[in-house]
């Protein structure tokens, strides 16, 4: 709120102007009131024209205060949606391990709102009780400070109410997101996996299973509700109590000959003045119980252990390919399943296949070697140099990485192709795409290049995601290519074509690949075998073919499996 200082300032000043104006008026109509009983006719035109003079005021200052301190808040809105926004892009690899993405997109949309309503309507409420309090109670003063206390006695019992009803708002409101938070978590779920849904028949299972979540969440927000009518209510009991109050006691003064008629005109003024003010303190204390629990689990994202990224800036890089080293690297989990002590060597240029079983450690190798997850102990050099903070930015600028699950954009082919080198050339493209075996399916496709794809690529099969994220990574033009079995749903007849026309890239890249095909392992100079994490073989292919062990046997069953294909 620091920089938007000078904005606040006009808003109070707004609102001062606004409920001072609305303030005086009740007094100049007890003026008027006076002035008919004296038959002082020309006294009372001219006190009812301050009484509009100062109504007109008191709505231009309404209109003021409301333009700048609404506009406020929305404007700490979008700062704080743009801040989380870049605060979620700096967060680590380990970061979304433990995040659930319906928690945080509840925390961004949601959350952020509660606090937008504190900050704009709430605020607003709270500063007009401020501004019109004082002035208001100045002129009551003024006219019978008898009259006064005892009108304003019944709202020592408002204060203590609002009290103990906002601490009860502020313990259901934090139960409330939560349910939220796990509706919106277990929707994306659901809607994410459809498929899986659909194939196993579980849509009654979930379909129950999200009536439960969202009944938990339609019954504290109704509780919510009933919290939040409890103050409108209680500020007309009040008020009630206040009124009968001034026609009893304020009248009996009237008779008494203490006060004129149009002083008790205008303590009923008066009174009306302070009545939405008071019944909107209420509601913007419920507001900022509210803004309080969402702005304490904005806080507790935003407090997370994992240290920020490095800052994304301009580079220049060697053309020549990475030289990577793994000393002593090791990577372990809390069950104990990782990957460990590694020592590797690759020179500029170099190919590897990582080979091993289901939960070897392949992906957490190359998670390791794309600087996506720090090494537990030991270290690892790119280009001589250890990996740190300081040259992290400096690796992803060469990088090409392909994981397991190709993720696209809901946006065009070209896009999703060129993301990683927004300036590449038609001619680029249509060559990686040749490469790639694509070019065939984009001349099929209804818009060419211009098809958008679909949320993650929906219109296109699972081989054909994997090859555009394929060539998405060798647009780049990487000084190191690491591909997590970036193959495995592409049939062998274009794989194999792949495979040939990737090894023109050979050389001009350090080359990492993790496969569960010997026959796609053998393209690479080396092979690394993995078991529980370490290596049990390494060298080239033909070498590892031809000694007993893991790779030997993976041939033997390949081939067998090739050879009763080609049977059939």
């Amino acid at each position: 709120m620091a920089r938007h200082r000078r904005t606040l300032y006009w808003g109070l000043a707004a609102t001062v102007w606004c409920s001072v104006a609305a303030s005086v008026v009740p007094y100049w109509s007890g003026r008027a009131v006076n002035a008919l009983e004296r038959s002082d006719w020309h006294g009372s035109r001219v006190f009812l024209a301050w009484m509009l003079t100062f109504t007109a005021a008191a709505g231009l200052g309404r209109y003021l205060m409301r333009n700048t301190l609404i506009g406020l808040s929305r404007e700490v809105e979008r700062e704080q949606r743009e801040s989380l926004y870049s605060f979620l892009l700096a967060r680590p690899f380990a970061f979304y391990e433990r995040q659930r993405v319906g928690d945080l997109m509840s925390r961004v949309g949601d959350d952020v709102g509660t606090v937008r309503m504190a900050t704009g309507p709430g605020l607003m409420s709270f500063l007009q009780v401020l501004s019109i309090l004082p002035v208001t109670l100045g002129l009551m003063f003024h006219t019978s400070w008898r009259l006064t206390l005892a009108v304003m006695f019944p709202f020592c019992f408002l204060a203590l109410g609002f009290y103990i009803i906002g601490k009860w708002s502020h313990m259901v409101q934090q139960k409330l997101q939560l349910a939220f938070s796990a509706l919106t978590t277990f929707s994306h779920e659901t809607i994410s996996g459809e498929r899986v849904v659909q194939a196993f028949g579980l849509e009654e299972a979930r379909v129950a299973q999200f009536g439960a979540l969202s009944r938990r969440h339609a019954m504290l927000s109704m509780k919510q509700s009933v919290i939040f009518s409890a103050y409108a209510p209680l500020s007309a009991l009040i008020g009630g109590a206040s009124a009968l109050v001034l026609v009893a006691y304020g009248g009996s003064l009237v008779v008494k000959g203490v006060l004129t008629l149009g002083d008790l005109t205008a303590f009923t003024g008066f009174l009306v003045a302070l009545a939405w003010p008071m019944m909107s303190l209420g509601w913007s204390a419920n507001l900022f119980q509210r803004a309080k629990a969402g702005q304490e689990r904005l806080d507790q994202l935003l407090q997370s252990p994992e240290p920020s990224l490095p800052p994304a800036v301009a580079i220049s890089l060697p053309e020549v390919p990475a030289a990577l080293e793994l000393e002593a690297v090791t990577h372990r989990f809390e069950t104990g399943r990782g990957l460990g002590p590694l020592d590797l060597a690759l020179a500029p240029g170099d190919s590897l296949a990582v080979v091993g079983g289901i939960g070897s450690g392949k992906t957490l190798l190359l998670q390791v070697l794309a600087g996506l997850r720090e090494p537990h102990s030991g270290r690892m050099l790119v280009d001589g140099e250890p990996l740190s903070d300081q040259t992290l930015r400096r690796h992803w600028a060469g990088l090409g990485w392909v994981p397991q699950d190709a993720f696209l954009f809901s946006d065009t082919l070209r896009m999703n192709l060129a993301m990683g080198r927004p300036d590449a050339t038609e001619e680029e493209i249509w060559e990686i795409a040749r490469v790639v075996a694509m070019d065939d399916l984009i001349r099929r496709l209804p818009e060419g290049l211009d098809t958008v794809v679909g949320e993650r690529g929906v219109i296109l099969s699972g081989g054909e995601r994997q090859r555009t994220a394929l060539a998405r990574a060798l647009l780049r033009r990487p000084r190191l290519l690491l591909l997590d079995d970036a193959l495995s749903a592409v049939d062998a007849e274009t794989e194999s074509r792949i495979l040939e026309n990737l090894r023109g890239f050979l050389g001009t890249a350090t080359l990492v690949l993790a496969t569960h095909r010997v026959f796609v392992a053998e393209t690479c100079a080396r092979v690394l075998v993995l078991e529980e994490g370490r290596t049990i073989q390494v060298g080239d292919p033909e070498s590892l073919a031809a000694q007993p062990g893991l790779f030997a046997r993976l041939k033997r069953l390949q081939s067998l499996e090739r050879e009763l294909v080609r049977g059939t």
